[in-house]
This record gives structure tokens, C-alpha cells and sequence, in this order.
């Protein structure tokens, strides 16, 4: 026969586990909380731009690209890639018909294009594990090529390099996330073919709200038309240094790490990382 006073006690002993383990679980879940995301948020806007393609001087190639470009325009496909990697339409390239017919040098087919281009500047441009590259640029290209009749092959450079590259023949053109501004003597520009801004952002919580707070910050870049937009904008004298970082995700990361205080960045491309 079972005895009742053990059985009890066994009950006891029970439930009393069970409070102890619910009780633990419980506590654990109060002291224990999850790192909380960290977030981004614009700030402040810098300048107007419009991003152009840069040829050597004086090179009739500037003339046919472009007016390969007006015929896309024409046709709606840069209206399309825009809408596709930015989800609305920045372009600003002139729409013309026909406008291959009215050039002073005809293309002559088979050529191989070799395009200066960007890493790490998604949607815009960025390499795969493979070695071939995605985004709106190198698509834009790759549509201006097939329209002349021509092959075509990229190489990464940097915007402070693009008329050494250009001079040197190690490139034909620069497509970049860039106006050139600073290159206007030294290459001939295709017109402007996106409209973009420079933008402030800062860690969300980091106090810093306005572009006046950022006297005496750290800013992080990755190109001389960020640092040109700076100095346009007048707040360059006002903050203690810039860093350079190889693209973009290595600025955000250094942002998010507190190694910079704000970073500049394009508008067409913020809603892809703030």
C-alpha cells in the first residue's frame, strides 16, 4: 500500500520544481534582452547633381554614347532600369529618335567598350562571385553596347583616378556615380542622364539631428564628389576630419561601429541602406 503522507510529500516536491523552473524561466527572459538594430536616418541635404559619363577629350565616342543613351531614353529603358533597381524614375537624359542618324562619326561595329566602373555602390553597381557586375549602370552599358553593335568589358576604378585611366587608354569611359564636375577641363561629359543628391546620415539615437551638429564630427566618404559636395556646402571647415572607406558598406559599417559620425551618401541609392 502507498503511503499517503510520501505521496504527498512527492506531490509537493513536484510542484514546487515546477515554480522554481517556471520562476528561472521567467527571470531569465526579463535579464536577458536582444541587441536592439541599429537603425539609420537622414539628416540634411547637400547638393544637386546630375550623374554624366566621362571620355577623353575630345573624343568623338562621348558623341555617339550619348546619342545611344537619347535613343534608350527615347525608348523608355532607362525610365524602366530606373524604376527596377530605385524604384522611381530619376533619369534626366534628353529622349531622341533617331539620334544615332545625326552624329558627326558613325560607330563602326565589333568594337570592344571598356567602361570604368565602380564595386560596391548597389543598386547602382556592384561586382558578383563570378567577376561580372550588376546594377543599373553596368546594365545601362550593356544596353548602349548591344545598340552600337559592340562587346564590352568593365574595370574597377576610383573617381579620383578616372583622367589617368581615361589618358592612360586603360579605359574608353568612366560610368560612375558621379557628375565629374572636378574633371570638366581634363575629359569631355555626355549630358546628365540621373538626377541625385548628396545626403547626410547619421545612427538614429546619435543626437546628432541637424547639419550644425556635426561641428567638430568625424565624417566617412567614399569618393572626391562627396568630399566636393562638402566643401560646396560649406560644412567641411567644420568638421574635424573625413575618412575615406572603400565602398559603402564599409562606410555604413564604420558608422555602425561609431568609428564615424555621419556618412555622406547618394539620395537615389538611400533607400537602400537607411
Amino acid at each position: 500500500m502507498t503511503n499517503p503522507s510520501l505521496s504527498k510529500k512527492r506531490i509537493a516536491a513536484l510542484l514546487l520544481s515546477l515554480v522554481l523552473l517556471i520562476t528561472a524561466l521567467t527571470g531569465c527572459g526579463r535579464n536577458s534582452s536582444s541587441p536592439k538594430p541599429i537603425t539609420f536616418k537622414v539628416i540634411g541635404e547637400l547638393n544637386q547633381e546630375e550623374f554624366r559619363v566621362a571620355f577623353r577629350k575630345d573624343d568623338p565616342l562621348c558623341e555617339i554614347v550619348t546619342a545611344a543613351m537619347q535613343e534608350l531614353a527615347a525608348e523608355g529603358q532607362i525610365s524602366r532600369l530606373c524604376t527596377q533597381y530605385l524604384g522611381a524614375d530619376y533619369s534626366c537624359m534628353s529622349s531622341m529618335e533617331g539620334a544615332l542618324l545625326r552624329v558627326n562619326t558613325q560607330s563602326a561595329p565589333g568594337r570592344k567598350l571598356r567602361i570604368g566602373v565602380q564595386d560596391g555602390v548597389a543598386p547602382l553597381s556592384s561586382s558578383r562571385a563570378d567577376g561580372s557586375f550588376s546594377g543599373l549602370i553596368p546594365d545601362m552599358a550593356e544596353l548602349v553596347a548591344e545598340k552600337l553593335g559592340w562587346t564590352f568589358e568593365y574595370m574597377v576604378i576610383n573617381s579620383e583616378s578616372v583622367a589617368a585611366e581615361l589618358g592612360s587608354g586603360n579605359i574608353d569611359c568612366a560610368w560612375m556615380a558621379a557628375s565629374f564636375k572636378e574633371s570638366e577641363n581634363s575629359c569631355s561629359l555626355s549630358p546628365g542622364w540621373l538626377r541625385n543628391s548628396h545626403q547626410l546620415v547619421v545612427r538614429s539615437g546619435s543626437g546628432i539631428n541637424r547639419k550644425s551638429n556635426l561641428k567638430g564630427k568625424v565624417l566617412g566618404i567614399t569618393d572626391a564628389t562627396s568630399l566636393a559636395a562638402l566643401k560646396e556646402d560649406g560644412i567641411f571647415e567644420k568638421i574635424t576630419s573625413v575618412w575615406y572607406y572603400e565602398d559603402l558598406n564599409a562606410c555604413f559599417n564604420a558608422l555602425a561601429a561609431g568609428d564615424c559620425d555621419a556618412v555622406v551618401l547618394d539620395s537615389i541609392v538611400s533607400a537602400y541602406y537607411v
